[in-house]
């Protein structure tokens, strides 16, 4: 908070009245000192307003503006004093100096002081019950410190340009960030360790997902394989005006591979405000992000989508115990699925946005949200926070000891009481067990003792694998599934953390499925790009498709659609499931009961020729309907 605002009510003097009490010697010398601030002469133009005070001790203006100043510059105890000095020699000083006095004392670090003045400040006062509220917490906080050490991640990582937004990937080998350079663009960088324990010197990510908009705020699937991100000042629909903050997503086959030309998430969760600061859940299925849309309580919410059903689902608000009238922001859901940490200046803090946790309290509810606190916390802004798999190493960004939204990114250990459970990584392979072949559609769902499912992982496209993220000590049922194999169930648990090194293989047996002469694919529709309603043409050929099969009773019809390779997966599947949806409908538009058609979207899987060119990619892109009589 710019303490310029808490001066208003010098505005309220009438400034002949000022002028006609203040020696001209004063003023002369006060107008000396912002010459000298216009030409970023600090030095001076403190100089000489310290002396137009010496020469008028009640010179309020000059206190105000000489503590503005001092405070702007981070010299928070300078401006704490110049404030006190006010209070105590200008007309109706304390009603008019306590409360910057108490801020400037606060940020100093000097907490009691703060208090002090505070019990001379305005009473009623928003801002002065705001202080008190936050001194309070500080002085709580004080008698139970926290020992761990905070450590700047030093030059390497830290520039003069403000860096955000850290995360590790999952076998610890790549720290990525956002760094904002040159007050306005916003890319991301990444940097891999040293032989010394260190990091070696972060590098630009590039082309994609780098462009000439705003990228930030990114987080990384713990399989590598998927970029989550905010972009903005994006296109709108007619290609010239700005529009704001959305989600888009990348993906790559290999960690070795380049990132894909990232896509929009559209408008299920994206909207005309702000959507920004993504985390992804470990299994991939729940997507926690930033906005202002409405139906929020007030500011940024936190909101999440979950994926099921093949498709993103409209993004549902986090509640009261996590939102408030402020700004809540950055979420980092952390990998043992329960554990939310994110940034927030609504909830009690020590000042500016603090880092606050919260843990699950059932499937959309959570606990209260809790500061995490010294030394995480100051008086200054922290704006993201990272945790590690193993529930207690932390890094955030934060701009204390610099100016005002120059953040740099620390390291520290987390207290054990806001620490998430543990978590094993485990690399799991689904295979033929016939032909030995790696699955590329495989998936394992974990379940609870109660058979309630926790989490679905579904298999990378390129290699098959399946990078799971388990709390450790616990047993989970599980059951395994690939196209055209037999599912398999078990259960499994870990008692010590893995690393992606830690491989599980799971063999399945082939589907013995003989497909039945009564099966009858009837039509077979081909889509363009990115279409998922069909044309006057492909309406006609269903009417009359269909047509034989209306007086035929018992008959089920299957509607099980496709795409090609391109594009992300998590996209693919969505437009497929749009696609077997929307044709479902038409069915039974027709005339056909409802509970007797199955639409199924597959996504890529199933590709009818290779998808090695434009032709054969416009084969695979379609949608087939069975009838089963």
């Amino acid at each position: 908070m710019r303490l310029k605002h808490l001066f208003l009510i010098l505005c309220l003097l009438p400034a002949a009245k000022i002028l006609a009490q203040t020696p001209a010697r004063a003023q002369k010398l006060l107008q000396r000192a912002e010459y000298y601030k216009a030409r970023r002469d600090t030095a001076n133009a403190f100089r000489y307003l310290r002396k137009a005070i010496e020469e008028d001790h009640g010179y309020s203006e000059a206190y105000s503006i000489l503590g503005e100043w001092y405070y702007d510059a981070k010299l928070y105890r300078k401006a704490g004093d110049i404030f006190a000095q006010a209070a105590n020699n200008c007309s109706k000083g304390k009603e008019r100096f306590s409360l910057p006095a108490a801020r400037s004392y606060l940020m100093g670090q000097k907490t009691d002081t703060a208090l002090l003045w505070l019990t001379s400040a305005p009473q009623g006062n928003k801002e002065t019950q705001h202080l008190k509220n936050q001194v309070q917490l500080i002085l709580k906080m004080q008698q139970h410190p926290d020992t761990n050490q905070v450590i700047n991640l030093g030059p390497r990582i830290n520039t003069i340009y403000p860096e955000m937004f850290p995360s590790l990937s999952a076998d610890r080998q790549t720290l990525h960030l956002t760094r904002r350079i040159n007050g306005r663009n916003e890319d991301f960088f990444l940097a891999h360790p040293d032989s010394c324990g260190g990091w070696l010197t972060a590098q630009n990510m590039g082309y994609p997902p780098n462009t000439a908009a705003q990228e930030s705020a990114h987080t990384v699937s713990a399989d590598d394989h998927y970029l989550f991100f905010m972009r903005s000042d994006n296109r709108s629909d007619n290609g010239w005006a700005r529009g704001g903050c959305d989600l888009y997503l990348a993906y790559r086959v290999a960690t070795d591979s380049p990132w894909s030309v990232p896509e929009s998430f559209g408008a299920t969760i994206n909207s005309p405000g702000f959507e920004g600061m993504p985390s992804l859940s470990p299994d991939i299925s729940d997507l926690y992000f930033v906005s202002d849309r409405p139906g929020g309580y007030g500011g940024t919410d936190i909101w999440v989508s979950h994926f099921s059903f093949g498709l993103w689902q409209l993004p549902q608000n986090l509640g009261p115990e996590i939102n408030t009238a402020g700004n809540e922001s950055s979420p980092f859901i952390s990998t043992d699925n329960h554990t939310l940490f994110f940034a927030s200046d609504g909830h009690p803090g020590l000042g500016g946005s603090d880092l606050f946790m919260s843990r699950k309290t059932g499937d959309t509810t959570w606990g209260e949200a809790i500061n995490l606190g010294y030394p995480i916390n100051s008086t200054f802004d922290e704006n993201s926070i990272y945790i590690a798999p193993d529930g207690r190493e932390a890094y955030f960004a934060s701009d204390r000891n610099k100016v005002a939204g120059d953040l740099d990114i620390y390291q520290t250990r987390l207290p054990e009481a806001f620490a998430p459970a543990p978590t094993a990584f485990v690399l799991c392979y689904i295979y033929d067990s016939l032909t030995k072949d790696v699955t590329s559609y495989g998936s394992i769902t974990l379940y609870d003792a109660d058979g309630n499912e926790l989490a679905m992982y579904h298999g990378n496209r390129g290699d098959g694998s399946v990078l799971m993220s388990l709390p450790l000590n616990t047993t989970f049922n599980y059951e395994i599934k690939a196209f055209s194999h037999t599912p398999v169930q078990g259960t499994m648990s870990f008692s010590e953390g893995c690393t992606p090194s830690c491989v599980v293989n799971f063999p399945l047996l082939p589907q013995g499925y003989v497909k039945p002469t009564s099966d009858t694919t009837v039509l077979t529709i081909y889509y363009p790009k990115n279409i998922t309603n069909l044309s006057d043409s492909q309406m006609q050929q269903l009417q009359a498709a269909l047509a034989p099969w209306k007086e035929i009773p018992d008959i089920t019809v299957f509607v099980n659609s496709y795409t090609d390779n391109s594009g992300t997966p998590l996209i693919n599947m969505e437009k497929s499931t749009i696609r077997a949806n929307t044709l479902s409908t038409l069915i039974s538009n027709a005339g056909f009961v409802s509970w007797n058609i199955q639409p199924t979207g597959f996504g890529e899987v199933n590709p009818i020729v290779p998808n090695d060119s434009p032709e054969n990619q416009d084969r695979n892109r379609r949608a087939e309907v069975i009838i089963r009589h």
